[in-house]
């Protein structure tokens, strides 16, 4: 027997490898299950606006902003708000969850509307029906019992009306006069009403999701298609009416809003006015709503918007003992013991230190450590390994280089080209190699210039020595030299405060979202030196655009080139196009079982799987190489195959992908033999504990060197960059996330909607 062999199983790691909140997919699931939390001062903050509002007087609604950067929470206390809502609601439908995934309020209007569900809202409108049928048999001797009934919606309106012989159609009248009062909107009155009548349920619905009016919607004076952002933004506050109406309650957070407001890309005038007036009919309307998203998001809006949200909680890092306390009941959750180990006291100190405190950093980097932990446990047969502040640094390395070595020089290339400086790259200033500077940029009328110093993440006192070492040869070798470390991965407080004095300023640590504006101002400062008379800054700025221009026309040229390649090629692409069809076709035959699984189900697969080729794309690229593909074709192949961090990663989501097919055929088969076997719903939970544990060995942050390339673009050979980074992360994380989860409640609840 080989002593992998003799090696024992891997312990379950109680810490999630993606440190993502369980977002609440629909009304089914289970806001009861387990959930670590630990409370902080902005988690009690929000807990507490909450229960103002569930305590408070009806008819009394609030609106407050959950803010915090990026990792710090705020999904994971918006998903704790609602559930927590969900508990004191006598109806959990009142309270949603809702992620801004689009860059519109119109998609996040649709998404809305099908997360209310057409039932859901056939439902309220129902409550108001019975009120009012509830309200005419008053006089007519009835039972205080039959009444009862009706408005504990044990018998429906409708059974009412029809057995009574009452007039439906004054009572409709009615029900579309309270509904018009209500929402105060003419057209939602209508077709709400109508909801409530037999045939017309597709047609209101289909409008109510954006689609056309239906003919039978035109002539009840219904035109106008619910399709632009103000729009959108008024018919949520409708359904705030209609939902908080009856002196009822309703809570709906919404989640990731920097996606839609930001400093980039503010909304119109008219879409700020219609989100204002969403704040204020909320607060008219009884209702609570949760605003999440980065800082800027709130800095963005204008003054008369930000007045409406009277409350803001502000997420903040852990601190030691928080950190302390979710390890142990993370711990806890798992097996049932209360202890920290493997960590100690002093490895969570460094832990929490490395991570700033994140919340999201906190809990990837117990993971890694805890598996570094359990290996080497495994490996030397020692069960009292316990975690080091050595293997808390290999595990910061391992997670949070945000860029490979090659992207983040070609983003700082990009950034200094687009401001048109003049630049050296690699450049040695003086003999020894630690003088050299991954770019050393120069300015006209100075005789020094800036060097860029690229290094990896700082975590302890190596990093700190080796770093100054770098400094003092380059000032050695030009005294008057200004120098700028940037950063990627993890720079620790106690180095930043040792390099602080020598550097003159905190290094700049690799962010996606504020890199360019960062590094921008710290370069620039560098070159205009107060004293510099105006003439001479005049001057220079005139250089600078000149240079920006020429980048600007060669970037232009570059383009066309690539279009002019793509159009006389289109036929072999067309070609090459369909053999991967043809390609793909096979290979799910040849992987797939015959049997197809039930609607939602395969959709779930379908999207994984969808979600990974598009990003990894490994078919394509060696399908073009073998198809007699121009040099510039093959060394695009090349670039990538040799890249260390490329390959790792492809390889990762390979088996990622195989994974999620092996899960879907052994679904299949669950599904054929579920019939003859005992407790089936017992080897579903089997069959999705096997897939946890496999994926845990492959967390999506691996992929993250995936993202930043650009897509395939066939004969382009990757040459124009990729602008939609953000949306392929999120389509893939949407895909995968809490994935065995959803199949299960997918597979539950499709077997108990067939019986």
């Amino acid at each position: 027997m080989s002593g992998s062999d003799e090696l024992p199983p891997a312990r379950k790691n109680p810490f999630s490898p993606m440190a993502v909140a369980l977002i609440i997919d629909d009304f089914q699931e289970d806001f009861d299950s387990v959930d670590v939390t630990i409370a902080t001062d902005a988690t009690r903050q929000a807990v507490a606006h909450l229960d103002a509002y569930l305590d408070g007087p009806p008819g009394a609604g609030t609106v407050f902003a959950v803010l915090g950067d990026y990792g710090t929470g705020k999904t994971h206390l918006a998903v704790r708000l609602v559930r927590h809502a969900r508990r004191a609601l006598d109806d959990p439908t009142r309270a949603l969850y809702l992620e801004a995934t689009a860059d519109s309020f119109i998609e996040l209007y649709r998404r809305f509307m099908q997360r209310l569900g057409r039932e859901g809202v056939r439902a309220q409108v129902s409550d108001y029906y019975a009120d009012i049928v509830a309200d005419s048999l008053q006089s007519t001797g009835l039972t205080a019992d039959t009444l009862d009934w009706l408005g504990s919606r044990q018998l429906e309106p409708q059974e009412v009306v029809e057995r009574l012989g009452l007039m439906e159609s004054a009572l409709l009248r009615k029900v579309q006069d309270t509904l018009r009062h209500v929402t105060n909107n003419k057209d939602f009155g209508t077709a709400l009403t109508l909801l409530l009548r037999p045939g017309f349920e597709h047609a209101v619905w289909s409008w109510l999701l954006g689609g056309a009016p239906d003919q039978v919607l035109v002539e009840r004076g219904i035109t106008t298609p619910i399709d632009t952002e103000v729009a959108a933004l008024e018919a949520m506050g409708v359904f705030a009416l209609l939902f908080g109406g009856r002196q009822r309650r309703f809570v709906l957070a919404l989640d990731e809003l920097d996606k839609i407001f930001s400093a980039d890309k503010q909304p119109q005038a008219q879409t700020m006015a219609a989100f204002q007036t969403l704040l204020q009919v909320f607060a008219k309307a009884g209702a609570c709503l949760v605003l999440c998203g980065l800082p800027e998001f709130k800095a963005v809006l204008p003054p008369a918007v930000r007045q409406r949200i009277p409350y803001t909680v502000t997420m903040s890092g852990l601190s030691h003992a928080q950190v302390r306390e979710f390890i142990v009941r993370a711990q806890e959750a798992q097996t049932g013991r209360t202890n920290l180990t493997p960590f100690t006291p002093e490895t969570v100190r460094y832990l929490r230190d490395v991570a700033g405190g994140n919340t999201r950093n906190v809990v990837r980097l117990c993971h890694r450590v805890f598996r570094l932990v359990d290996d080497k446990a495994r490996a030397t047969g020692d069960p009292d390994v316990t975690a080091t502040d050595d293997m808390v640094r290999q595990a910061a390395r391992e997670l949070f280089g945000s860029l490979s070595a090659d992207d983040l020089d070609g983003a700082v290339r990009r950034l200094l080209d687009a401001n048109g400086w003049e630049y050296w790259h690699n450049h040695l200033l003086g003999t020894g190699e630690e003088s050299k500077a991954e770019f050393w940029v120069t300015f006209p009328d100075r005789d020094a210039g800036c060097a860029v110093l690229l290094e990896g993440s700082l975590l302890d006192n190596d990093d700190v020595t080796r770093v100054m070492r770098r400094v003092s040869a380059v000032r050695e070798a030009q005294p008057d030299a200004q120098v700028v470390v940037l950063v990627n991965g993890v720079l620790t407080d106690g180095v930043a405060i040792q390099l602080r004095e020598p550097l003159g300023r905190d290094p700049l640590v690799f962010s996606e979202r504020s890199f360019a504006e960062d590094f921008k101002a710290l370069v620039g400062a560098t070159g205009f030196p107060p004293e510099q008379d105006p003439v001479s800054a005049l001057r220079q700025r005139m250089d600078q655009l000149s240079r920006q221009q020429a980048g600007i026309y060669g970037f232009i040229e570059q383009l066309a080139e690539h279009v002019d390649g793509v159009r006389t090629s289109s036929d072999r692409q067309f070609g090459a196009i369909g053999r991967q069809l043809n390609l793909l076709v096979g290979s799910s035959a040849r992987t797939a079982p015959d049997t197809r699984l039930p609607g939602e189900v395969e959709r779930l697969f379908r999207d994984a799987v969808d979600a990974l080729e598009g990003l990894v794309q490994v078919d394509l690229m060696l399908s073009e190489a073998f198809d007699f593909a121009p040099a510039r074709t093959q060394e695009a192949v090349h670039r990538r195959l040799r890249t260390p961090e490329f390959t790792d990663a492809a390889a990762k989501a390979i088996l990622i992908q195989k994974t999620v097919l092996a899960f879907r055929t052994a679904l299949a088969e669950w599904y054929r033999t579920q019939a003859d076997t005992p407790d089936p719903e017992d080897r579903l939970e089997q069959l999705c504990g096997i897939y946890d544990d496999i994926v845990e060995f492959l967390p999506l942050f691996d992929l993250d060197p995936l993202f930043v390339l650009p897509p395939w673009t066939a004969r382009g050979g990757g040459l124009v960059a990729d602008v939609n980074q953000t949306t392929r992360r999120t389509r893939l994380h949407d895909a995968l996330r809490n994935f065995s989860p959803r199949v299960r409640r997918a597979v539950v609840k499709g077997l108990h909607e067939n019986h």
